[in-house]
């Protein structure tokens, strides 16, 4: 009989962090794990997860709030239907998909004797050691996907240590992978298909860094007039930050022509990997990335990456080899590798198959919930 697992996501749209959620439960070996979904939200994740017939139900759960900085107050009207749910399924493990999903499932954990484990991306992590302490005290394990990130965690509280487990999450490299070029995309787009092509592949976000790569865009139209950027993405979580970096961006982008004419605004897309397929370099221009999945399906599909040295691209990609890293806040920089990239041909090639190799060796879907699966059976015994 399938062990039913529970995670639970504070969001319910299709960020980096929901989406690598998105496909590793969706590739657990259902004859072993039965999966059930509970979002704050509803969103895309929440969409996609019905359609492909996995348990998604929707609890509204705000962020707690600190009394005296340290004690998170929940939202109690919450918890007794997450309790029913718990009940009802019989749920056997809890895996929290984000920080402020812990607070609420700690408790019930406790009174259910369930083990929680946190997917840990590492936002938090900014000098707050006591919400490390706290972590210690309702986790049982942390799956985090840097080293970076566990250094991080470990250097605020040491005995965390015996707690993480490293997991470097994967793709999966039948859906991204190199395909011949599918000139329909371009058609879309109404673009040539002589032009080179780049995509920026996240949501509107300050820290994704797409004001820094409209000052380095000019210098790269100097050198290839004819290049063309697709901005994949929207303001998937509507946040302020996120509403009011759409509107900057797209403000900037009306108001000068040679930005007007070279940038497509694509939206949120579900076809990932056939935009891949169509596009010559992905830029990362974030200046904090916690693992990057856009660059590492890139990577699967192939192309070539120039991305900031920020985080999880620096553990990810292999600095000339696979792509180029750089500073961030770093626009000519970043035009002068795209540039470089964009002048040679011969090189993107050998980048992108450098990236494939590298992705079916240390990022294969296939291994990354192999791993997964050996944790949960771990806990659970």
């Amino acid at each position: 009989m399938s062990i039913p697992l529970l995670y639970l996501s504070r969001l319910g749209g299709l960020g980096g962090g929901e989406t690598i959620l998105l496909t590793h439960l969706l590739a657990l070996e259902r004859t072993r794990f039965a999966p059930h979904v509970i979002c704050g939200a509803n969103g895309a994740l929440v969409d996609e997860l019905r359609a492909h017939n996995v348990p998604a139900t929707v609890i509204p759960f705000t962020p707690p709030y600190f009394k005296r900085g340290i004690v998170p107050i929940v939202s109690l009207d919450t918890l007794p239907r997450l309790a029913a749910y718990l009940r009802r399924e019989k749920i056997a493990l809890i895996h929290c998909n984000d920080l402020e999903s812990v607070y609420y499932a700690a408790p019930l954990a406790k009174a259910f004797h369930l083990p929680v484990v946190l997917t840990c991306l590492g936002w938090w992590l900014v000098d707050q050691k006591w919400k490390a302490h706290m972590v210690d005290k309702m986790v049982a394990r942390i799956v985090t996907p840097t080293c970076a990130i566990r250094n991080s965690l470990v250097q605020m509280l040491p005995r965390l240590a015996a707690k993480i487990t490293l997991l470097p999450f994967g793709v999966d490299t039948r859906e991204f992978a190199p395909r011949p070029l599918d000139p329909s995309v371009r058609a879309e787009f109404k673009l040539s298909q002589d032009a080179p092509l780049l995509t920026i592949l996240a949501r509107f976000q300050s820290v994704k860094g797409h004001a820094n790569f409209l000052e380095a865009l000019p210098k790269i139209l100097d050198a290839f007039p004819q290049t063309r950027v697709l901005f994949v993405g929207d303001a998937e979580f509507e946040t302020r930050d996120a509403t009011e970096t759409r509107a900057e961006i797209y403000a900037r982008v009306m108001q000068e022509e040679r930005l007007r004419n070279a940038i497509v605004f694509a939206g949120f897309r579900r076809d990932i990997p056939r935009i891949l397929n169509a596009t010559d370099l992905l830029v990362s221009p974030s200046w904090f990335e916690t693992y990057g999945m856009a660059i590492v399906e890139a990577m699967a599909c192939a192309v070539p990456v120039v991305s900031t040295n920020v985080g999880g691209p620096s553990e990810t990609m292999a600095d000339g080899e696979t792509g180029f890293l750089i500073p961030p806040h770093d626009p000519e920089t970043l035009a002068a590798r795209v540039i470089e990239l964009l002048a040679q041909p011969e090189l993107r090639q050998r980048f992108g198959k450098n990236a494939r190799t590298r992705v079916e060796k240390q990022f294969a879907l296939r291994d990354s919930v192999r791993t997964l699966e050996s944790l949960y059976q771990m806990i659970l015994k």
